[in-house]
This record gives C-alpha cells, sequence and structure tokens, in this order.
C-alpha cells in the first residue's frame, strides 16, 4: 500500500524537533505573557476603564467612539506590511519584544499625564490620550502578526486550543482580580480624581512589563521559510488572489466582519450605563469583573468546542453571545448594576471566543507560507469597520442607545447564518485557503 503523504526535508524535520524539545518551556512561558498581558488590557480596558475615563474630560460620546475607532484602525492598518516586513525573517521574535516595550511606555507615560494634568488641563490629556492610545494600538497591530506566527510554531495544532483556553482562564482569573482593584481604587477617598485612573493606568504598565518577561522566555522555533511576495504590492496582489480563489475565506471574513461591529459598539455599553441615577465610579470595576468572569467561564466551552469540534462552532456560539448583549441592554434596567452585568459577561464570552475561534481558524486554514499574510488580510480588508464606532457616537446623539442596539441584533443574526455556512478546515479539505497563482 502506498502512502500519499509527501516525505518530509530536513529542514521541517529540524523544525518539528525543535518544537517539540521546547514545548514544555514554551507553553509555561507563553501562559506568562498571556496571563499578565491579559491583566494588563484589563486595566486599560477599551470597553469600561477608558471610556469612563473619557467621559470625565469631555461629555461627547463621538470621543468614545474616536478612541473605539483608533484601536480599530490602528491594529489593522500595519498589518499587511507587517506580513510583508517579516514574511522571510525566520526568526520573529524581537519584533515582539520591540512592541511590548512600546506599549508599557506608553501606559507609563500616560499614567504620569494623568497625574500631572488631568484636572488643570483635561483637553490636553485627551489629546495625548488620543496620540498614545494610537501608537499603542499600531504597535498591537505589528505584533498581532507576529504573536500569531511565533504562536503557531511553538505550539502544535492539537494542542492550541487547550493552550488558549488555559492561557485565557489564568488571563481573566487576573482580569477578574483587576476588576476588583479598580472597584477599589475608584470607590477609595484616599485616591480622589486624577489619581485614581493614574494609580490604574500604572498598574497596566507594570503587569504588561511582567508580560515582556514570559514572552523573552519563550524559545522560537526556526523555521525556513521563503519570501512569497518580492514587494508589498506584489503582497497585495496575492491577498487579492486569496479572496477571489477561497469562497470560504470569503465567508470568514464576512462573518469576522459583523462580529466587528459588535466589538465596535461595546465601549458604548459603559456609556449607556452611566445614565442611570444609581451609577457610581466603582460600577466600573463591577462591569470590568463580570466581563473578565463571561471570558474565563465561556473559555471552558470555547476551548473545548475548538478542539473537539473545530473552531466553526466557536465563531457560531461567539455571534450568538454577540447578539444576546444588546439584546439585553435593551431588556435590562441600567438603574440595576448587578442585573445590567449580564451584559457585560456576553461580552466577555464574545471577545473571548472571537480570540480563539477566529484566530485559530485561520491557523488551520492556511499553511506556513501564506500564515501570516491570512492573518494580517482578515483584519486588513475589515478596515472600514473599524471606523464604525466613530460614526455610531454621532448616531447616539442624533437617535438614541435603544435605536443602536436593535440594529445590531438584526446585524449579528445575519452574522450567524454566514457562519453557519463556514467548512471547517479540519474536517473538509475544501475549508482551507489555497494560493492559486
Amino acid at each position: 500500500m502506498t502512502s500519499n503523504v509527501a516525505p518530509l526535508d530536513a529542514d521541517t524535520i529540524e523544525f518539528q524537533e525543535q518544537a517539540k524539545s521546547d514545548y514544555q518551556r514554551n507553553f509555561l512561558a507563553g501562559l506568562v505573557h498571556g496571563i499578565f498581558f491579559q491583566m494588563s488590557a484589563a486595566f486599560g480596558s477599551i470597553h469600561t476603564v477608558l471610556p469612563a475615563f473619557v467621559t470625565l474630560l469631555t461629555p461627547s460620546t463621538v470621543a468614545v467612539g474616536l478612541m473605539a475607532a483608533i484601536q480599530g484602525v490602528g491594529e489593522i492598518v500595519p498589518q499587511l506590511f507587517t506580513a510583508y516586513l517579516v514574511e522571510d525573517k525566520p526568526r520573529k521574535k524581537p519584533y515582539l519584544l520591540a512592541v511590548i516595550t512600546v506599549r508599557w511606555l506608553a501606559w507609563g507615560l500616560l499614567a504620569w499625564l494623568t497625574y500631572r494634568y488631568a484636572l488643570t488641563r483635561p483637553g490636553l490629556v485627551l489629546a495625548v490620550l488620543v496620540g498614545l492610545f494610537g501608537l499603542f494600538s499600531i504597535a498591537g497591530g505589528v505584533g498581532a502578526v507576529v504573536y500569531a506566527d511565533i504562536f503557531a510554531r511553538a505550539i502544535p495544532a492539537e494542542r492550541r486550543g487547550r493552550f488558549t483556553g488555559a492561557r485565557q482562564i489564568g488571563g481573566f482569573a487576573l482580569a477578574i482580580f483587576a476588576g476588583w482593584i479598580v472597584k477599589q481604587v475608584l470607590e477609595s477617598d484616599a485616591l480622589p480624581f486624577p489619581t485614581n485612573y493614574s494609580v490604574i493606568f500604572a498598574l497596566s504598565a507594570v503587569t504588561l512589563a511582567v508580560a515582556f518577561t514570559g514572552f523573552a522566555l519563550i524559545r522560537e522555533p526556526v523555521y525556513p521559510v521563503r519570501r512569497q511576495n518580492d514587494s508589498l504590492g506584489a503582497m497585495l496582489q496575492q491577498a487579492r488572489r486569496l479572496v477571489h480563489a477561497n469562497p470560504n475565506l470569503r465567508r470568514l471574513l464576512f462573518s469576522r466582519g459583523i462580529l466587528g461591529l459588535a466589538v465596535g459598539l461595546a465601549p458604548f455599553y459603559v456609556v449607556h450605563a452611566r445614565e442611570a441615577p444609581a451609577f457610581n465610579a466603582g460600577t466600573i470595576g463591577l462591569f470590568l469583573s463580570a466581563q473578565m468572569a463571561g471570558a474565563a467561564l465561556s473559555n471552558l466551552l470555547w476551548a473545548w468546542l475548538a478542539d473537539t469540534f473545530g473552531n466553526k462552532t466557536v465563531i457560531v456560539g461567539t455571534l450568538v453571545s454577540a447578539a444576546l448583549a444588546p439584546l439585553l441592554a435593551l431588556l435590562l434596567p441600567p438603574a440595576v448594576p448587578l442585573a445590567y452585568a449580564l451584559v457585560f459577561v456576553l461580552l466577555g464570552s464574545m471577545l473571548s471566543g472571537m480570540k480563539i475561534g477566529y484566530n485559530n481558524f485561520v491557523l488551520e486554514m492556511a499553511g506556513p507560507e501564506i500564515r501570516a499574510n491570512c492573518v494580517a488580510l482578515q483584519n486588513t480588508l475589515l478596515a472600514p469597520i473599524a471606523l464604525f464606532p466613530l460614526f455610531a457616537g454621532y448616531l447616539v446623539e442624533a437617535t438614541s442607545f435603544n435605536w443602536l442596539f436593535g440594529s445590531e441584533v438584526v446585524l449579528l443574526a445575519v452574522g450567524i447564518i454566514i457562519s453557519l455556512r463556514l467548512l471547517d478546515p479540519r474536517h473538509n479539505v475544501e475549508g482551507a485557503c489555497i494560493n492559486r497563482d
């Protein structure tokens, strides 16, 4: 009986042996990085802490939408360029170490500026916040492409679900604790504004520095990848061909685009809740902990579904969670924070499922030679959607939160239908992303 499996070359065998020997070390180092990165993200959450901070600097909901748009655009724009830059680099770890350094320095600078000028010059702090958050987000866009490739090399496909699940469960456990810390800081009479937010931003910087240490300990397996494109323009042409030749990739992009609208609207739940008379500063910590608890609990489900049935089931479940969040925001009274916190539980479930489902789906559907391009493509083609929160800010001022949330429920129902038609590449070869020149 003749085998249909092609023999492995010497470079691939050496790569697999290196990845195997360093697996335990990389698993633990990756957990340290991921756990403390998540805790840092909680202290500087764009969905709770930052919208509340911005509303103390200006009453405009457009400013909140601007922050969300900056994050979306900043994380998307550099991705294809980064994919081209690192495409043929056998080692990508130094790039991500530089990215993490930029990000924790940005939070440290924001902490000092908030403490020094938030009371006397709020306009200046808001302007600097926009600039620093833009830099922070661009660095995140660069890091997303690099991290995805390193992650795919260091962790075998059959163990990515458990690694991602363990990393996020540990990270969200610390993030829930971060929510409790935020609640204590914001309710403390000894830490009035702006000292309270300065402390929170400083904690974000410190925990991100710990994440840097964890990632520095990872041993990156070296895989010799040839450059597939002679120029950035050629890479853009390859991206166009990938979309044209792969219907499953197109369905994935439509699904991800609709979910992107839900992610862009997430910061407005805090703004909606702030209109209730019962709202106080400590409620932000409650919502943050609820969001992280929802993410942690749903990870048990997402990780099991990913490893057992494939990532399509995670994507569909993520969109269901996303649709239920605005539906509950319409039905639950913001005046009762404990009830309204369920919205943030579903929000956390959505964000957690998005990271596991879509990211791992792309890693499985694309081979090493086009993986970085596909990761960048998934996000870059969605750049216009990243601007939606800015439009949503104007929309809230012109209409109402009820109109905004109701429209979101309808769009997410369409996203669920599209996602049900995805072909999971783990179970169907037609679901793979093929580069047809």
